[in-house]
């Protein structure tokens, strides 16, 4: 029940308490006569059972008359303890001394309400941010005869409100720090609203000079001329998103070349606000790949001149070799005629070079088709074109089932077929040849390997495997030209893997290398 103090009843502030009640929930034209006795007591039993708001009376001075639950539970005070007290008492000592509370109840008197946020303090000490609604309780004569007090405990708000807040400014902070991104927001006309020291930096505008004017000063005149700014604004609203390259222009009137991203930016209900821009330069890359350009053009021609210019006197020496082999042969003896054939084999295997060179050349400089490959298929495709070509020695080959990647079929059949064609090389002096084609995950990514029980190599010299030109073997041992390893590096490294060796010397060799993943294997 209401409790009375200091001669003031609660029961004549109930017609005020009644309208006060009905404001807080909604219905504010409700005149207070509209209630009879038995309402007074609904409206009391109301008051008294809410738990998660401060709702009490005060007297025309301030001290406290009444007291609910929820005034309890929020601010710790039993009712006893509290009734007569001044409510200063909730207050912190700086606002007081301010004359914080004083002033709001002397604003609610003048306006007949007064709102406001802030700390307050519970019984034990603690601080909690509250907001408080005051509002003035008058007679009939409009005398201010007390004030009703609505306090609600919002410090999870504030704490959540503090926290976004500090987000958005450490977002703010290193938005204005990065210096390599030109990152500033445009309002939905296109005109420039924020500005970063990146965007200072690349485009050479302070952000006095450029907030409130249209993004189009960062377009070369013919851009502007054909309408592409706001072209592209149509498509951010359209898509969400644009991404372009291309040149702009600098305060200055230079231009460089521009990687430019613009994202709509828009509320809750899908409204658009702006548009958020982000830009960098990349002249120097722009510049690097012209020279790349220039470079690759350059080097095709070389290839073109070594292979028309080298492979001329090579097959003048095989030729002229050929011809005295014919005509001058039966008067050779057998050291001239083995002579005469290591000149035409060193033609050949230099014809066989120059092809391999400009093979390991073009690659770097050619596109790579990416679709779906079956390892499996492809595997077994090689196997079976080397067994074919062997000659007296019987190659035992186990494939398992390869994991499918994505790339360029022929470059990674071509992987395969040096690889295995190794692994057939080097076993084809071995009692019982054996080769084994197989494959794990490790990530997200797939291990391809083929191993043999061949001739191996020292490790001390694995670092070798992949060079140009470099061998292990000598050549009168094992034939080729030393540039396939070399190739197949080339090709997984185009393709974002990378490949290694393990051997042994006379304890076989195993060769993997990585590829991304592409799903589940085939079947074997």
């Amino acid at each position: 029940m209401l409790r009375r103090r200091d001669g003031l009843s609660p029961e004549n502030l109930a017609p005020n308490l009644r309208h006060v009640i009905f404001v807080t929930h909604g219905h504010p034209d409700l005149p207070s006569n509209a209630l009879t006795r038995e309402g007074s007591d609904i409206a009391r039993l109301l008051v008294e059972s809410v738990q998660d708001y401060a709702i009490f009376l005060l007297d025309g001075a301030g001290r406290v008359l009444t007291w609910n639950r929820g005034a309890e539970r929020l601010k710790g005070y039993r009712t006893e303890e509290i009734l007569g007290q001044h409510f200063s008492r909730f207050y912190p000592e700086d606002a007081i001394a301010a004359g914080k509370p004083a002033r709001l109840l002397a604003l609610a008197a003048r306006d007949g309400r007064a709102e406001d946020e802030g700390w307050r303090l519970r019984k034990d000490g603690t601080r909690f941010w509250a907001n408080v609604n005051i509002s003035a309780l008058r007679d009939t004569d409009g005398t201010v005869i007390g004030f009703a007090k609505v306090t609600r405990d919002i410090t999870e708000r504030r704490r959540a409100e503090l926290a976004l807040h500090e987000s958005e400014e450490r977002f703010r902070l290193l938005v204005d720090s990065v210096k390599d991104y030109a990152i500033f927001m445009l309002d939905p006309a296109g005109r420039v609203a924020t500005w970063n020291a990146g965007a200072e930096r690349i485009k050479g505008y302070s952000a006095e000079e450029i907030l409130g004017q249209h993004f189009s000063v960062f377009y070369p005149p013919e851009d502007v001329a054909q309408g592409k700014p706001q072209a592209e604004l149509d498509t951010v609203e359209r898509d969400g998103r644009a991404e372009d390259e291309g040149w702009r222009v600098r305060k200055d009137g230079s231009r460089f070349w521009a990687d430019v991203v613009i994202t709509a930016i828009r509320d809750p209900h899908g409204t658009l606000l702006g548009y958020g821009k982000v830009t960098r330069d990349l002249t120097e890359r722009r510049r690097a790949a012209d020279r790349l350009t220039q470079s690759n053009t350059e080097l095709e021609r070389f290839s073109y001149s070594v292979s028309h210019d080298l492979r001329a006197p090579l097959r003048a020496i095989n030729g002229y070799a050929q011809a005295v082999l014919e005509d001058y042969g039966p008067g050779l003896d057998a050291e001239g005629r083995r002579l005469l054939g290591i000149i035409r084999d060193s033609a050949k295997l230099g014809g066989e070079l120059i092809d391999a060179l400009l093979n390991f050349s073009r690659l770097g400089r050619q596109a790579i088709s990416v679709e779906a490959v079956d390892m499996t298929e492809l595997a077994r495709g090689v196997v079976a074109e080397l067994q074919k070509a062997a000659t007296g020695t019987v190659v035992e080959v186990t494939i398992d089932p390869l994991p499918p990647t994505r790339g360029d079929r022929t470059l990674l059949r071509q992987v395969l077929a040096n690889l295995i064609g190794n692994a057939f090389k080097f076993t084809r002096d071995r009692p019982h040849p054996q080769v084994e084609i197989g494959a794990r995950r490790e990530g997200r990514a797939t291990v391809y390997y083929v191993k043999d029980n061949g001739v191996g190599f020292d490790m001390r010299f694995a670092d070798k495997l992949f060079g140009v030109f470099q061998r292990l073997h000598r050549a009168d041992e094992f034939d080729g030209t030393g540039v396939g390893l070399a190739l197949a590096q080339r090709i997984v490294q185009r393709h974002g893997g990378r490949i290694w060796a393990d051997g042994k010397v006379d304890g076989g060799a195993t060769f993997f290398y990585t590829l991304p993943g592409a799903g589940p294997s085939p079947s074997a």
